[in-house]
């Protein structure tokens, strides 16, 4: 009988568990289908670093006690152009942090440069200076 308990209590946490992990990670990306390559590219990439909640991803902090070394921009706060965007990916970011260079290359780069422009926070009508970082072809 011991045995069947047992037997009985680690298919519970099996099940648990496969449960809970299928589940781990589905923040979900909610971004139509045309869009969803560059945002699965976006969420493998750079996820652990960046938040984007369109693409599902949380990998930065809004909260600078809880800020690490890693951190990226936000997303969800930044707007970034498409230029802006090739050149961090390129270049390992603006500040020598530790962003790899060409993290991601090619049309991989491109798409998802043109999906952070397209989905990152909307510029501030009359804000900012307008200013845009220098075109890397």
């Amino acid at each position: 009988m011991k045995r069947f308990r047992r037997a009985l209590l680690l298919a519970t946490v099996l099940a648990a568990t496969a449960g809970g992990v299928s589940a781990c990670g589905q923040e979900g990306i909610s971004v139509p289908s045309d869009q969803s390559a560059a945002a699965d590219i976006f969420k493998e990439n750079c996820s652990g670093c960046h938040t984007l909640s369109v693409a599902g991803t949380q990998g930065s902090t809004t909260n600078i006690r809880t800020r690490e070394y890693k951190d990226g921009p936000n997303f969800d706060q930044r707007h970034v152009s498409v230029n802006c965007a090739l050149y961090a990916i390129r270049n390992g970011g603006f500040s020598s942090g530790p962003m790899p260079q060409n993290i991601i290359t090619g049309e991989d780069a491109r798409m998802v440069a043109e999906f952070l422009e397209k989905y990152s926070k909307p510029e501030v009508v009359g804000g900012g200076s307008g200013q845009d970082c220098p075109a890397t072809e």
